[in-house]
């Protein structure tokens, strides 16, 4: 008999299910962790932001199917030319503009601490693809169920959630959806205009000083600490706020991130309308995974996942702004004026920071980006894909960041 092939998991998966939506065919999850509940205080918030700044316009046509989006990808990650041409640019112009929306977030701060370290805050912000939680409809019941994502998944917590593992050693955490996902406000994607630089969130800078003040900090109070935690474009968002005020972050742990230029895989996506029954109301500029294959090949480890993990992240997805793909203007941006803790922690396989082979990557050039940072840290977490908290041990990354805090003196 031959031998298995290390990509089991995904032949089995191929196998059993051909081509299908993003919620069809996975199995069905609790409402809540129960050990959340047992050792955090936690409360939700609608919480309003208003924000003025220069906005990039949308030049290009709207997409009207998925060839449109296939070929907007395609002009994204296709080889330059050598000598190159003109640069791919989707935009026509620029305009200032006011907007308001409303953010969606939870706070959970530990029922009993007592290592002291409840007063750091740690203020998390997710990628694409994924929200702080996700309401959505199922095929067999017609109320609406409420399931917690990327940093509280309720799949296998004690595997798989980062605030629960947090808490438990005594932190607090404060978590939120990025406008247009979850529970914030939902915008045109293409036609509103988009904040420039484009990794400016417009939710970060107001939500950090109103968390510093205490105003969204529960019974905790004012905290004594602020640490921004990103996942993948979260980690973008993060490091473009350092950048531009050191002063709001008393550190910062960037994960799912690389500094080497490696084109991101974002081909297998398809519009978020063609699925109106889970996705109701957006543009054509949302998009989606196209299909799960889409989803292993983009956040895990193809040889190493856990099909169920696998499944509930597809239940989770959130669609994204086709313009969020774009990349930063700005390129690589320096915070050489943080002077904070940074730690940089990326999956050993993460096929878009690091072309699948992230060992060796990840300190040059994040060291000099961040050349005034105490102390500087960068990891390599083995085996792991991209999306960190859903890959097989997941707690050991978890570990590697709370042990930074601590020695951090955070």
């Amino acid at each position: 008999m031959l031998p298995l092939s290390p990509y089991r998991h995904l032949l089995v998966l191929l196998a059993a299910a051909p081509f299908l939506p993003p919620t069809l065919g996975a199995p069905s999850y609790p409402l809540s962790s129960e050990s959340m509940e047992r050792i955090g205080d936690c409360v939700d918030y609608q919480i309003p932001v208003t924000t003025h700044t220069e906005a990039q316009v949308w030049g290009l046509p709207k997409f009207s199917n998925n060839f449109d989006v296939s070929a907007f990808i395609l002009s994204l990650i296709r080889r330059k030319p050598v000598p190159p041409t003109i640069p791919f640019n989707p935009f026509n112009g620029t305009k200032d503009v006011t907007g308001s929306y409303t953010i969606g977030a939870t706070f959970c701060s530990p029922k009993n601490a007592t290592g002291g370290h409840e007063k750091t805050v740690l203020l998390a912000t997710h990628g694409l693809g994924y929200d702080r939680r996700k309401n959505f409809q199922t095929q067999l019941l017609t109320n609406w169920l409420e399931l917690y994502s990327y940093w509280t998944p309720t799949l296998n917590t004690s595997e798989y959630s980062f605030a629960e593992y947090v808490v438990s050693k005594g932190y607090s955490i404060f978590m939120y959806d990025r406008v247009g996902t979850g529970k914030s406000s939902n915008t045109e994607s293409l036609a509103t205009p988009n904040p420039k630089p484009r990794t400016t969130s417009p939710s970060s800078p107001p939500l950090t000083k109103s968390v510093r003040s205490g105003q969204y900090t529960g019974e905790l109070g004012r905290p004594s600490k602020v640490v921004h935690v990103g996942h993948s474009f979260g980690s973008i968002l993060t490091h473009t706020l350092v950048e531009q005020d050191p002063s709001l972050s008393d550190g910062i742990i960037l994960t799912g991130t690389g500094y080497n230029g490696t084109s991101f895989p974002c081909s297998s996506r398809a519009l978020a309308s063609t699925w109106p029954t889970r996705y109701p109301g957006l543009d054509s500029g949302y998009l989606t995974f196209a299909d799960v294959y889409g989803n292993v090949a983009t956040f895990f480890n193809p040889a190493d996942f856990d099909p169920e993990a696998l499944w509930y992240t597809q239940h989770i997805a959130q669609p994204l702004a086709a313009i969020e793909l774009l990349p930063s203007a700005s390129g690589n941006p320096g915070a050489t004026n943080f002077t904070g803790p940074v730690l940089i922690l990326t999956g050993e396989v993460d096929l878009g920071n690091c072309n699948g082979n992230c060992n060796g990557l990840l300190e040059h050039p994040a060291r000099e980006l961040f050349s005034q940072a105490k102390p500087f840290q960068a990891a390599v977490h083995p085996k792991a894909g991209h999306g960190i908290n859903f890959n097989p041990n997941a707690t050991g990354a978890f570990g590697v960041m709370t042990d930074f805090l601590a020695k951090s003196g955070l």
